[in-house]
């Protein structure tokens, strides 16, 4: 539990120095906005092991650069004509899902058996 506190202080320390942590949950709101691609300042931002998951799992890209390069905004998509058929069919089950329950990757896992 002792871990848990220290961990959720250093976010929160980390924020306070000017850190951005990009969680899966940013990511499925992007996405559920219409966008298909994020920009984020290296030194500056943390990204989840489950954000770049979820990333991969809805065909959308995280770029990431470094302080000098200027972070350009979300790009807004319709309906990206990439996506492959597994990708909508992994969207539309994850959508009829009760929310919060079942993360991307674990329908990922199953769709793969």
């Amino acid at each position: 539990m002792q871990q848990l506190v220290d961990y959720l202080a250093s976010l929160t320390k980390q924020e306070e120095a000017g850190e951005k942590l990009i969680t899966a949950n940013d990511i499925r709101e992007a996405h559920a906005r219409g966008e298909q691609a994020m920009s984020v300042v290296l030194r500056a931002s943390i990204i989840t092991p489950e954000a770049r998951e979820v990333a991969d799992l809805l065909g959308f890209t995280i770029t990431e650069c470094d302080e000098s390069t200027p972070v350009t905004a979300s790009v807004p998509a319709c309906v990206p004509a990439y996506k492959t058929e597994s990708q909508r069919i992994r969207e539309t089950i994850i959508a009829q899902l009760p929310e919060g329950q079942f993360t991307e990757s674990l329908v990922a896992q199953l769709m793969e058996k």
